[in-house]
């Protein structure tokens, strides 16, 4: 199980003139290979569970579309091809609700899920050469729309690479069959009542107008991305806020009492920090306080939230079991104290751990904080993981 960790987001860069498309070129590139973090997956993770209830509710509502007009007019086959297809799409609808359900769903749902609601788009359109009406496989202006409606909902997993791969998905499925019609199926270019002729001018404007969209939906991710990232943010130390670590112990408290498994969590206070800044000058103390930042990014991984509590205090949340977290608190606070720049600096830790010392976030860190002050009261410089006063 993972937590939460990812890159410091970069500044933008500034361009000029024909500049521009190639610093958008590097921007995404950026984006896409930063993405796939613990942050952007649990993201992901809330963004496939409103979709997956999101596309059960909207094919619920567009059944009703080929059940009336089927009653209407059960002659056109066009109708009943249109409600089997919903019919298929609502049953793999329930399924994917079902994963987006779990605590931790399976990593390639976003791709699947968002695939899925090109392809039944595309298939919708195969039913109709099939059934003998190429014409309304390429010109039903109801059912090339809700292409529009798939890739707004790529937005929502919040992953560049879901909104592109999609995208593209529609592009050359929606490309494919027009060639096959067009080639294929000669009686396109009669003149029809309702769906009139084949032209190519109006398809390859459609063709583009699907990537002008997937354009826009993958640029309005990468840049909420930036957004979440910079609000995530202390902007002192670089590491995540005191609220985003709130909201990451409060997920992992969920998936944790779900999948019975256990973390721990620690208080690190920087002692005498005030001696600090009234003997350096609070410039000094800024970059030791940085210093003391980027030990910590060095000391602990990628399935470690690591934040800013507030003033000289930081905050972390481990996984691993009392005895190995405390001793790699232990290891960090002993390079911490050895650290030769001046001003030396020691800290003090407190560690607690779900569910033994508490099952609530306001539990477990009640009892991160009296271990902590427990380590102050015996000289401070050290890590205290039990009631006890022992480092584990």
């Amino acid at each position: 199980m993972r937590v939460l960790r990812v890159a410091v987001p970069r500044r933008p860069e500034r361009t000029m003139g024909g500049d521009v498309s190639s610093s958008l070129i590097r921007r995404w590139t950026r984006a896409i290979s930063d993405w796939g973090d613990p942050v952007s997956r649990a993201l992901g993770v809330s963004g496939d569970l409103y979709v997956a209830r999101f596309r059960l509710g909207l094919l619920l509502l567009l059944t009703l579309i080929p059940l009336t007009t089927s009653v209407a007019e059960p002659d056109l086959i066009e109708n009943w091809l249109g409600l089997a297809s919903i019919g298929v799409a609502l049953l793999v609808a329930l399924w994917f609700l079902s994963l987006a359900a779990r605590p931790i769903p399976p990593a390639w749902l976003g791709f699947a899920t968002s695939q899925f609601d090109v392809a039944i788009i595309s298939l919708g359109f195969v039913s109709f050469v099939f059934a003998g009406r190429p014409i309304v496989a390429t010109n039903s202006l109801v059912q090339y729309t809700m292409y529009y409606v798939a890739l707004a909902g790529t937005g929502l997993r919040y992953d560049p690479r879901v909104c592109l791969s999609a995208g593209l998905s529609a592009v050359v499925q929606y490309g494919l069959i027009v060639a096959w019609v067009a080639f294929g199926e000669p009686a396109v270019y009669q003149a029809s009542p309702v769906y009139g002729t084949f032209q190519w001018d109006s398809q390859m404007s459609r063709l583009q107008l699907l990537a002008i969209a997937t354009v826009i939906h993958t640029s309005v991710v990468i840049r909420s991305r930036r957004f979440w990232l910079s609000s995530m943010r202390d902007r002192l130390t670089g590491l995540y806020n005191r609220g985003f670590f709130d909201e990451g112990l409060l997920r992992l408290i969920v998936i944790a009492r779900q999948t019975s498994t256990s973390f721990s969590v620690a208080l690190i206070d920087i002692d005498h920090f005030k001696h600090v800044n009234d003997r350096y000058g609070h410039a000094t103390g800024d970059r030791a306080l940085g210093r003391a930042a980027d030990r910590l990014r060095d000391c602990f991984r990628d399935e470690d939230l690591i934040a800013r509590w507030g003033g000289e205090e930081f905050a972390v949340i481990l996984q691993a079991h009392p005895g190995t977290a405390a001793a790699r608190l232990d290891a960090w606070r002993a390079s911490l104290a050895a650290d030769g720049t001046p001003p030396a600096l020691s800290a003090s830790v407190g560690v607690a751990t779900y569910p033994d010392d508490g099952a609530t976030p306001e539990t477990l860190m009640r009892a991160a904080d009296r271990r902590l002050y427990m380590a102050k009261a015996r000289g401070r410089n050290r890590t205290i993981a039990r009631d006890d006063g022992d480092a584990a």
